[in-house]
């Protein structure tokens, strides 16, 4: 069905109908599909037959306890094919307030980096690469959701091949897989312009982009300790790097 119809059915406003959608979708409890220039929901079966308890609570239904209870299923599902809706592209100059809000977003959550301000936009070109800026938006509303770039490490000519990344992605996009994608959007046009390296440091405490980096690949190089103080506090940094199969090799 497509929103209209959902929203005619339910007796619910488009944007509350709109809002519960996109957070079903992530899960993939519902499933997106385009024709032509309308959007149609549907909803996954197999959530349906694996996870019937958790398919009825969504339902709004009282789910019967399992007979067994003791017991725990954990069915195998398809792989996760990527975003709902998400779509990316080359980071833009037209990007720029998007792009600066969410740093900004980033930095206040505290665990993001050292600094607690961006600068201004020309000072954040000039330091990034432009074949390695990439951004992710909502491919229904345009949305930036998040963006990654990388920045030389040297000017020295051995150094060409290897770059320092970061990655943020907008509060209220995170757990849909925005960063996976920028990722492997990074890696995709590092390794075709023939950079063999990859690195960044991490908080220790951002265990979410931790993990998230080590399933794109990226391994643990060492540990920086108290290597900066940031509000008030010495921080250790994790330094990480993935090193390309195939550029440089």
């Amino acid at each position: 069905m497509k929103v209209a119809e959902i929203v005619a059915a339910v007796q619910v406003g488009q944007s509350t109908v709109s809002q519960h959608l996109k957070v079903l979708a992530a899960v993939r409890f519902v499933l997106a599909e385009r024709r032509g220039t309308a959007r149609y929901y549907r909803i996954n079966a197999a959530c349906v037959s694996s996870f019937p308890t958790a398919a009825a609570l969504v339902g709004g239904l009282a789910a019967p306890l399992p007979e067994y209870p003791e017991q725990v299923f954990l069915p195998s599902l398809p792989p996760f094919p990527g975003p709902v809706g998400l779509a990316i592209r080359p980071m833009l100059s037209a990007d720029a307030e998007q792009v600066l809000a969410v740093y900004q977003a980033g930095l206040d959550a505290g665990d993001a980096s050292f600094e607690t301000a961006v600068p201004s936009w020309a000072a954040f070109d000039a330091a990034r690469l432009p074949g390695h800026r990439h951004v992710a938006t909502a491919d229904d509303t345009g949305e930036l959701l998040g963006w990654v770039a990388a920045s030389p490490v040297s000017a020295r000519g051995v150094y060409a091949g290897v770059v320092e990344h970061s990655v943020y992605v907008a509060p209220e996009a995170r757990g849909r897989g925005v960063g996976d994608a920028l990722l492997q959007a990074l890696i995709d046009s590092t390794e075709a312009a023939g950079i063999w390296t990859i690195q960044s440091g991490i908080f220790p405490e951002n265990t979410v982009s931790l993990r998230l980096h080590e399933r794109k690949g990226f391994r643990v190089v060492g540990v920086r300790e108290r290597i900066g103080c940031h509000h008030g506090r010495w921080r250790d940094v994790v330094l990480i790097e993935r090193r390309s199969g195939i550029a440089g090799s």
